[in-house]
């Protein structure tokens, strides 16, 4: 174990690019009104000075019922304060102009805001100005081939990546691209294929106009039946949000996914629920989109040293996609396993993980976009929690060097509450453990996963009540 938190450590500090010092003769700073984290994973800061935050979420089909199912969208704000915290809700569309609620959400409470009761579209996206920087906001997408919960954005962004998009028969990968501002945006979009980079005509100078949201289908604008695809969106004019839309309908693939893109490259990303069983695939789809090679390092985490295998180091060509399927590893045990993939030359990394599970009868895939080396918090955030009980609910990875203690807690009307049964359970160095969520007082709340060490918390969350199989998500880093 020790030799393999060296490691480990080693990894990471190769990576550290500067260690900031605080400054002992800081004088009081203004309130300021707005403030963006830095870009990537999603996170809860809490800051005295900010009076306000805003969130971008995603964007979701929003033409409601049909005859094969609902297709919506619902925004959950969060309020974990003892106060109530306003807000004002912007709806963004392909088809008319923004639409704006005013929302209160009270002390130790949250609200749902159903975005396709509020607007008529086949598509709507949405920003979330809160007075609170306590505040969280996550998007639910709802579709008939299953529900899928994403966190929203801290900010907009000149570029977004996805590592992972898949077309083969007939699958559906689309692109949600939204412009909050009121002047356009202008893109250029590029797509890597096995059969190398490309840079289409039609996708250069793509115009979002100002606040709307445009869907970009990715098999029509030249790209079917391809099983490794990635995306580059590069602003030359203005900042976005983007996200993506996955319905997965064969070639070993099953389920629906809607997730943000990443904002940013990194040089690391950390995963927790990976698995290894009977009739599970699970995939790292390695996205390098800078002009240089990099050499990757993908480590297993949360295994005895006597079991995991070394670490792999890969060959990322410059715009290019490498998929690394955890089979392929001599000895990986089956069960749950975390990890880390890290490259060895800076910031120039994007990295998704796909795994399929059986369901009943069939399977499901889920897609994660992994959380980024600031990720990694004693605090997370669990703002969409489950209604029903649900075993292996979340999944929680210990990324010290040290023995952790793991704490659940509801929030409620009287403040936090740990959950019984999940009072410092016990989370070895490098460790990964599966948490149940039974007790009633977990149930149709949020939740609050705190450890005396830095910990990557991933869930596992119900399709639909009729579908069987789970969707995946980060939980949000506090």
């Amino acid at each position: 174990m020790i030799r393999r938190l060296t490691v480990i450590f080693m990894i990471i500090a190769a990576c550290v690019a500067a260690i900031v010092l605080p400054n002992n003769n800081a004088t009081d700073t203004p309130p300021i009104f707005s403030a963006a984290t830095r870009l990537g994973t999603p996170s809860i800061r809490q800051d005295e000075r900010v009076i306000t935050r805003t969130w971008l979420c995603a964007g979701s089909a929003a033409s409601g019922p049909s005859s094969d199912g609902e297709y919506g969208g619902e925004v959950v704000v969060t309020n974990p304060t003892d106060a109530p915290i306003t807000g004002v809700v912007t709806i963004l569309t392909t088809e008319q102009d923004p639409v704006r609620e005013q929302i209160v959400v009270e002390a130790r409470s949250q609200l749902t805001v159903d975005i396709d009761a509020l607007a008529s579209a086949r598509y709507a996206s949405s920003y979330v100005e809160v007075s609170d920087s306590a505040a969280s906001v996550e998007q639910r997408a709802i579709h008939p081939a299953g529900s899928a919960v994403s966190p929203c954005s801290n900010s907009t962004s000149s570029e977004w990546y996805f590592a992972d998009g898949f077309t083969a028969e007939s699958s559906e990968f689309r692109i949600l691209l939204t412009n909050p501002y009121l002047t356009p945006a202008i893109l250029n979009i590029g797509v890597s294929t096995e059969k190398g980079f490309r840079s289409p005509q039609n996708l250069d100078g793509y115009v979002i106009p100002p606040q709307s949201i445009r869907v970009l289908n990715i098999a029509d604008a030249g790209f079917r039946d391809e099983k490794i695809l990635a995306i580059s969106v590069n602003a030359t004019a203005g900042q976005i949000v983007a996200a993506k839309e996955q319905h997965f309908l064969g070639a070993g693939r099953l389920g629906y996914v809607l997730a943000l893109g990443s904002p940013s490259m990194s040089d690391q990303w950390w995963f927790a629920d990976g698995e290894k069983g009977t009739g599970m695939t699970e995939t790292f789809m390695i996205f390098n989109p800078s002009d240089e090679q990099v050499s990757a390092n993908v480590l297993i985490l949360g295994l005895e040293d006597a079991v995991a295998p070394p670490a792999t180091i890969l060959t990322i060509p410059a715009h290019d996609v490498v998929a690394f399927n955890t089979s392929a590893l001599v000895g990986m045990p089956e069960g749950l396993h975390g990890a880390v993939i890290s490259s060895q030359s800076g910031d120039n990394l994007v990295v998704e993980r796909i795994l399929t599970r059986p369901a009943e009868t069939s399977v499901v895939t889920s897609v994660v976009l992994g959380g980024q080396k600031g990720a990694r918090s004693m605090r997370w955030s669990v703002p969409t929690s489950i209604k029903i009980a649900i075993e292996d609910a979340l999944i929680v990875l210990n990324t010290s060097s040290v023995d952790a203690f793991v704490t659940v807690f509801s929030v409620g009307p009287g403040g936090e509450e740990p959950v019984p049964g999940l009072i410092d359970i016990s989370l070895a160095a490098n460790g990964i453990i599966s948490i149940d969520l039974l007790d009633d007082l977990a149930l149709g709340r949020a939740l609050e996963i705190v450890g005396t060490q830095n910990l990557l918390v991933e869930r596992r969350l119900g399709r639909t009540p009729t579908l069987s199989g789970r969707s995946g998500s980060l939980a949000i880093p506090g």
